[in-house]
């Protein structure tokens, strides 16, 4: 579940906007976008002022650029999704060197498989680590009915989480697209760095299933902002509360590798919601350190366009306060959403707990008190590896986990439970995806081929027609 919202540049942009209607009568065209809630709702939304006009100087910068500042006001759910209503909704680049990507997937999934299996037989000192059938045979499967509880509340949650936002943005309570979309999230998430491909395809996806390119946007970015400050939250929390959990674990270099990459991850991913959150509190002084903060970046040639930059941060966070005047017209929707995504973040926490037991990893008397700890152990891992530009974190993911869950299993039955997991939650969405692609492509090819037969033989039909027709009869006049 990998919501890796993690930086100012990979977060919806304005290039695109809703549009009034919840869907469009006319056939969707093709564009993309995103956007999302949390905080003071409808109250106050900054919107930015002094922007230069096409075509036009502004007048307190002669020298064309273009000098952003914030003012506040209320916005009605209208006016909120206009805010998405400009948005280019475009469908995915393909380009002949794509098949690349499958190639670094595949190679980045095996990297990670590969250092499991390694770490175990460098801490089995030539011991046989055990088959499968073996480590299946000592399970403990009472906890299999909770593993497959547990999973299903995940996927669940995910689905209905889009149920609830597009019946607010709609109006309509619409459970099939709604399964898709939640799909589509996950499997792009998963095979893109950073999780970065999920939300244009959502978004994209909903505008060809014919929804304004701002519904389309309102939906998908809804979703981002709410889960990424649930997220965000459950996972400080559960790091704060158990500092010294990775004490437990056999290599302290490791351990203290985990904790120090660990907090600077969530420090990093905190940057863009800390900075949502002073734009909407005190959108003055956001204002200036956002000014000071991308002049320094323009200084040492980080940022190529401060003015661009600027513009980019004002409308992730105009993306966002839209987000949450669309929810906050609806209060028991919104909280319903929180509820969703807060349950999602602890269920998938405590999912590789449930595994651990049901290989019998972790004994029977290992309770609510280690289920903590795992929870906290996977959080640091998670925030560690967020930063690993490789697809799912495939690879750093796989290493750092076996490293943290040797505090609690021995390297036997941990190697086949982090395999099981990560075959639930994420391997198996890099297959479905793979299949579902393979059938679309041969799904189109047998469409191609069969219009191309049913127009020769309309072609022939209408030539047989003309031949069988009677001369006409002559023109005596």
């Amino acid at each position: 579940m990998k919501d890796n919202e993690n930086q100012l540049n990979n977060s919806p942009q304005a290039d695109s906007a809703p549009e009034n209607s919840a869907r469009e009568t006319t056939p969707a065209t093709e564009t993309a976008a995103e956007t999302e809630t949390l905080i003071a709702p409808e109250t106050q939304v900054a919107q930015p002022v002094n922007t230069q006009t096409d075509g036009g100087e502004n007048p307190e910068n002669p020298d064309g650029a273009t000098a952003i500042s914030f003012e506040r006001k209320k916005l009605s759910k209208e006016e909120a999704l206009k805010q998405f209503e400009n948005r280019t909704i475009e469908a995915p680049k393909k380009s002949k060197w794509s098949w690349l990507s499958y190639v670094l997937l595949i190679g980045v999934i095996a990297l990670g498989i590969w250092f499991i299996f390694k770490d175990v037989s460098d801490n089995m000192n030539g011991e046989n680590a055990g088959s499968f059938v073996d480590v299946v045979k000592g399970g403990d499967w009472r906890f299999l009915l909770v593993t497959l509880a547990v999973l299903a509340g995940i996927l669940l949650c995910d689905w209905f989480k889009y149920v609830v936002i597009m019946k607010t943005t709609t109006g309509k309570c619409n459970l099939k697209t709604s399964s898709k979309v939640a799909f589509l999230g996950k499997y792009y998430d998963n095979i893109t760095p950073f999780a970065a491909g999920g939300q244009p395809m959502q978004i994209y996806y909903l505008h060809k299933k014919g929804f304004s390119g701002g519904a389309s946007s309102a939906v998908v970015l809804i979703k981002y902002f709410v889960n990424m400050y649930c997220w965000l939250g459950c996972a400080f929390i559960l790091m704060v509360s158990n500092t010294g959990v990775l004490s437990q674990m056999a290599d302290q270099t490791w351990a203290q590798l985990i904790m120090i990459v660990g907090w600077l991850g969530i420090a990093f991913n905190l940057l863009l919601p800390t900075l949502i959150v002073l734009f909407a509190v005190f959108p003055k002084l956001a204002n200036a350190c956002t000014s000071a903060f991308i002049g320094l970046g323009a200084k040492m040639k980080i940022v190529k366009d401060k003015d661009k930059a600027m513009a980019k941060a004002f409308n992730t966070v105009n993306d966002f306060r839209s987000a949450i005047a669309i929810m906050s017209k609806k209060p028991l929707n919104f909280i319903f959403l929180i509820v969703f995504c807060i349950a999602e973040v602890m269920l998938s926490f405590a999912f590789p707990y449930c595994i651990l037991r049901m290989f019998s990893a972790i004994g029977d008397g290992e309770g609510f008190g280690r289920l903590i700890e795992v929870m906290a152990l996977y959080a640091f891992v998670q925030q560690a590896v967020a930063i690993i530009p490789t697809p799912g974190n495939s690879g750093a993911m796989e290493a750092a986990i076996m490293q943290a869950f040797s505090a609690i299993a021995t390297s036997a039955v941990l190697m086949w439970s982090v395999l099981t997991w990560r075959m639930v939650v994420y391997y198996i969405y890099i297959v479905i995806g793979i299949c579902l692609t393979v059938y679309e492509l041969i799904r189109g090819v047998y469409r191609k081929n069969k219009a191309k037969r049913l127009s020769a033989q309309q072609e022939q039909a209408e030539q047989s027609a003309l031949a069988d027709e009677p001369p006409a009869p002559p023109d005596n006049g």
